[in-house]
């Protein structure tokens, strides 16, 4: 049974609001790349390898270097001929270019949802599928920024990537490192969703380990989605998190280590906070969640900060009650359906990928309007104004736990928000 978001509960909480500017850095009618000649693109149209009514982005992220690297899911059909790709300094249609990243290798990644960065590597996870169809095995792979070379691949076997009945639908990974980045790819460890049949995938690199966790507090629902008037409805095989529930919760790095049945994971879950419905996307910094509202086209932001935690940084408007939010920007056409939303420690800003993914979806594509933004936000300019938080001492680590596969997106997210005190995964259900 479907749920219409309009109908879904908003939390009574004070909202304060400074509607900040949004700072668009590149935007583009439709996916265009940086072909080798305009012969390699006539291929790619009428081999069915690309078409830029079904050429999707979904995500992007700065790196250290100031490269831009945007990803272009294969999750309706396989029109995408790069996955993963950087932005170019060249034009076209007024929008920027995109050269494949790795060319040669990249076109062997069959679905990249979204992208994770730490240490100067790049972290993907390839699922193996277009649409609905398993093509490969689900694996990581691990890219050094350094010199572009791929330095890890880590296969998932089906029976850990799926439940008992063969059901599951990976999607972002997140990475913990417990000390230092000299050790990385030795010491991290890799979460990973599966949003098909809400598991949870754990990867251990200082034992080699690999294993599943589910719980029930990662159920999942049918939902009607409306962005910007455009209705669409959760149906078909695949099933995803609802966006009717509004909580989150956090549970032990350690205890998920152990590798828990459903029983420990179920006891384990603890619920810190409810926040309002829809979201789409959320990241975090210390305590502070900074999230995006799909109803209200907005970014804002609350924390889920102990009185007792006097020594952290939140933002100064809320400091003092916890049940205030502060929306930070709205705007009905740049932020109608932000499907990435990071933090990065290294700019200090928050960074945010907008589309129109509802007209992907429903057929209703025009070629002449703008359907992809990345955009950024300094929080250094914000904090002078008091709005903000402090440059964290740690980085915090967000698992977007979404669907977008073949007409069926998930707008809920479940994100594990790292505590670096604690040493705690916030579980965003």
């Amino acid at each position: 049974m479907g749920h219409s978001l309009f109908a879904l509960p908003i939390l009574s909480t004070a909202i304060v609001s400074f509607g900040l500017e949004v700072n668009v850095v590149h935007k583009w009618k439709h996916c265009q790349y940086d072909w080798e000649s305009e012969q390699q693109k006539e291929d790619a149209i009428n081999s069915g390898a690309y078409s830029s009514y079904m050429s999707i982005f979904i995500d992007a992220k700065r790196v250290n270097n100031g490269r831009v690297f945007v990803t272009a899911p294969r999750e309706i059909d396989p029109s995408s001929p790069a996955t993963l790709a950087t932005v170019t300094d060249k034009t076209g249609s007024r929008s920027p270019l995109l050269h494949p990243y790795l060319s040669c290798k990249i076109q062997e990644i069959e679905f990249l949802l979204s992208l994770q960065i730490q240490c100067n590597h790049i972290i993907i996870l390839d699922n193996g599928k277009i649409g609905f169809d398993q093509i490969c095995n689900p694996k990581l792979l691990i890219f050094n920024l350094k010199n572009d070379t791929l330095v890890k691949i880590i296969y998932i076997p089906l029976d850990i990537a799926t439940n008992r009945t063969g059901a599951g639908h990976l999607a972002t990974p997140i990475v913990y490192y417990p000390k230092t980045c000299k050790r990385f790819l030795d010491e991290m460890i890799i979460f990973i969703a599966d949003i098909q049949d809400s598991g949870l995938i754990v990867y251990d690199s200082s034992k080699k380990s690999i294993y599943r966790i589910e719980s029930d507090f990662m159920n999942r629902r049918d939902v009607i989605v409306s962005v910007a008037g455009q209705n669409f409805t959760y149906t078909g095989d695949l099933y995803y998190a609802s966006l009717s529930k509004n909580k989150i919760y956090k549970v032990k790095i350690k205890m998920l280590l152990k590798c828990p049945n459903k029983k420990e994971a179920n006891k384990n879950s603890k619920l810190v906070k409810r926040i309002a419905n829809p979201i789409l996307s959320i990241t975090t910094a210390e305590h502070v969640i900074f999230y995006s509202n799909v109803q209200n086209m907005s970014i804002l932001g609350t924390n889920i900060y102990k009185k007792s935690d006097e020594n952290m940084y939140y933002f100064n408007a809320v400091k003092r009650n916890i049940n205030y939010k502060v929306v930070f920007a709205q705007d009905s056409k740049k932020l109608q359906f932000i499907s990435g939303l990071k933090y990065s420690s290294y700019w200090d800003q928050l960074t945010y990928f907008s589309d129109r993914y509802q007209r992907f979806v429903l057929g209703t594509v025009n070629l002449n309007e703008i359907h992809f933004r990345y955009m950024e936000m300094d929080l250094v300019a914000y904090a002078k104004k008091q709005i903000c938080f402090l440059k964290p001492r740690l980085p915090s680590l967000c698992f977007q736990y979404f669907n977008i596969c073949r007409y069926d997106l998930n707008l809920h997210i479940k994100c594990l928000l790292y505590n670096s005190d604690e040493k705690k995964i916030d579980l965003r259900l």
